[in-house]
């Protein structure tokens, strides 16, 4: 496993109908939708909170779903992070993200591909693939630390 992946511990979201994730050691705060107020900047790709200006990361676009008037949902969370410029950076997420511990022998490198979409590519360089009690579920590790973001 990679040495930005060198924690068990994950915050994994559901943006669409993927499960992606994070390491815990990389989420700052994870923030309820119905404490940000929306307004003028989230049309921009923009948040406010407090006195700090996050960028949205619009996953649900880079995944070819619906695009940031996802924003607009009462029901999601946005899990804060930071970017390889070690800007702040959201992304809005559909459920309320957990806190799963992912053995290292189950993360593998995302193999290569000259087929991926330019989300996987870019954001994605892990995946992890975890069966219990028969239910296979696919997660895929993001990495916002080495890679350009692209919102």
């Amino acid at each position: 496993m990679n040495e930005e992946f060198n924690s068990d511990k994950f915050i994994v979201f559901k943006v669409a109908n993927h499960l992606l994730a994070l390491p815990i050691h990389q989420v700052i705060k994870v923030v309820n939708r119905s404490e940000i107020k929306i307004n003028k900047f989230t049309t921009m790709g923009l948040i406010q909170i407090g006195r700090h200006m996050i960028k949205l990361l619009d996953l649900h676009q880079q995944l070819n779903t619906e695009s940031l008037s996802h924003a607009s949902n009462p029901q999601s969370f946005l899990v804060i992070t930071y970017d390889a410029q070690r800007e702040l950076c959201g992304v809005l997420v559909d459920e309320p993200p957990d806190l799963m511990e992912l053995p290292p022998e189950i993360v593998q490198p995302l193999p290569k591909s000259d087929n991926y979409s330019k989300f996987a590519i870019e954001m994605v360089s892990h995946v992890a693939v975890l069966t219990q009690k028969n239910l296979t579920q696919t997660i895929f590790l993001l990495n916002f630390q080495h890679t350009t973001v692209i919102s």
